[in-house]
């Protein structure tokens, strides 16, 4: 029999690591596990949807900690957030016999349902969880790296040279800790060998190199014939809480197919350089003299989110400032603002730039299949994997990636000659420095490919996904990991009492940077 598998995640929105998550869970839940998601965040609007269309089981467990304070000190209240998941989490597997006895006692210790105890647990993003687990639950941990969060400070660090050296200090005992604490999984995978080189660096006394699991997408999703039927489904059931006006508007660009057409997908984000795009665009279409040339930007939008408010509206302005005709359309319109009505038809086949925030995925996977869509335009620099190059593969669209990160390894670089043409094979897309004139070069590259060169690329994308990034080949990997973890001895008495006084020094890291938010807020009023 497989072992139950439960799943930690602090906040199951919609973005790459969420993506992991629940594909994840569906392929174990396919493979003939019992697999719960339990996380400290969930709003059905905004999140995949097996999720909510009964497919997972989504474990909710309600907690009063912010995401923020003051808009700071995101990393120690996402931690807290996680303590609190963790805590409540026991309580539900361990306090049957209260809830029944003394119910009111047990409802104010966790929000969540008396349920069993799985048998593995998988964590990602925040390795704080796994001591915890190990103290209170005495199960096996696996531990899934998307990206050492020490290096993205480090990287944020760097960038902001008059700000960085406090940034430093501030962020010494928390890289401690997640150094300690990813320590005591056992067993670490990561996301891609160019995470798998940072955790090495990142973590020198952990003396392994991760073996990697790609993320994988279901190509079979991507067939016409299932996208059109996921399509009409979602059609069926929001159209009557979606503004009719704004889907009629959104069908209009996803069906229209007389102007070469752009995507980029990424989180409203300013780490993911979706400006690149945007300057891309304006350059081809000034080189090329012509205004057919269009850009499809859509992505994760969380209006809980400074970056994805913020950086939405700079993308907004940018397109102005650059001669870029452009419209926002929300499939879900935003719940904390005026209600707007969407734009007009004309303005929305006329407009150069077409910003999608939170696209769902029936209508982002009929987006990538429209033949009007010459390629993908994957901005990000550094990226520790990128699953929307393999879902514009899986679509056979060329995709146009940073020559960094992870893209390195999905994405085959055409190595054109002279004349424009690739020189490698099994070639599926073009891999070039972030910046505006290359990338422009490479998509006027694209438009003047010929028939039998974009199907060649297309026919090469598909099978790379088929082959190596897969969720059938990510799942058996998961299965295999996790059914080794469940064969293990229980978890001991000596690693539990390690994990005891990890706990404890964490818990008095914790008070003592409680303590210091509190006197500042104290100040600060």
């Amino acid at each position: 029999m497989k072992p139950s598998v439960g799943f930690v995640h602090p906040d199951l929105g919609i973005g790459g690591a969420e993506r992991f998550v629940v594909d994840a869970a569906v392929r174990l839940k396919e493979l003939g596990h019992d697999v719960r998601i339990f996380t400290s965040h969930y709003d059905p609007s905004h999140a995949f949807e097996p999720t909510f269309d009964g497919t997972l089981s989504v474990v909710h467990a309600e907690t009063r900690v912010p995401r923020s304070i003051f808009a700071r000190l995101h990393l120690p209240m996402a931690i807290l957030q996680q303590l609190s998941l963790v805590w409540q989490l026991c309580w539900a597997t361990h306090g049957a016999q209260l809830a029944q006895r003394i119910p009111l006692l047990y409802a104010m210790l966790t929000s969540l349902p008396p349920s069993a105890l799985p048998d593995v647990f998988v964590v990602d993003q925040l390795p704080v969880a796994i001591p915890l687990l190990k103290l209170l639950c005495a199960r096996r941990v696996l531990y899934y790296c998307h990206f050492p969060d020490k290096e993205i400070s480090a990287s944020l660090a760097a960038q902001r040279k008059a700000t960085g050296w406090l940034r430093s200090l501030y962020r010494l005992p928390l890289n401690a800790l997640e150094e300690i604490t990813t320590a005591f999984a056992d067993r670490t995978v990561a996301n891609s060998r160019f995470t798998a080189l940072h955790f090495r660096r990142a973590f020198p006394r952990i003396q392994y190199t991760p073996h990697v699991i790609y993320p994988g997408v279901d190509e079979q999703a991507y067939q016409s014939a299932r996208v059109s039927q996921a399509l009409l489904a979602y059609e069926a059931t929001h159209t009557s809480s979606v503004d009719k006006q704004t889907f009629d508007a959104v069908s209009a660009v996803l069906s229209v197919n007389d102007r070469p057409t752009f995507v980029s997908v990424n989180r409203f984000e300013a780490k993911k350089n979706i400006a690149l795009a945007l300057e891309t665009v304006a350059r081809l279409r000034s080189v090329s003299q012509s205004d057919l040339p269009r850009l499809l930007v859509a992505g994760g939008y969380d209006q809980r989110v400074h970056d994805n408010v913020e950086t939405l509206a700079a993308l907004r302005a940018q397109a102005t400032r650059l001669g870029l005709p452009h419209v926002t359309l929300w499939c879900v319109p935003p719940t904390y603002e005026p209600p707007q009505s969407p734009p007009s038809l004309e303005a929305v086949k006329k407009a150069a730039v077409v910003f999608f925030p939170s696209l769902p995925s029936p209508l982002l996977h009929t987006l990538l299949l429209n033949k009007s869509v010459c390629a993908l335009l994957y901005t990000p620099k550094n990226e520790h994997f990128g699953i929307v190059p393999l879902e514009a593969m899986a679509c056979g669209v060329p995709v146009i990636a940073t020559n960094t990160g992870g893209p390195l390894e999905t994405v085959v670089d055409a190595d054109v000659d002279a004349r424009g043409l690739p020189q490698v094979a099994d070639a599926t897309g073009l891999l070039r420095a972030p910046e505006p004139r290359a990338w422009a070069h490479a998509c006027a590259l694209v438009l003047d490919w010929d028939d039998a060169t974009l199907e060649r690329i297309a026919i090469n994308a598909k099978r790379r996904v088929a082959l190596l990034f897969s969720v059938r080949a990510m799942g058996e990997r998961l299965d295999a990991d996790t059914s080794r973890l469940a064969a293990l001895p229980p978890v001991s008495l000596v690693e539990r009492a390690e994990a005891l006084a990890l706990v404890l020094a964490v818990l008095v890291l914790m008070g003592t940077a409680l303590a210091y938010i509190i006197g500042f807020v104290v100040h600060r009023l």
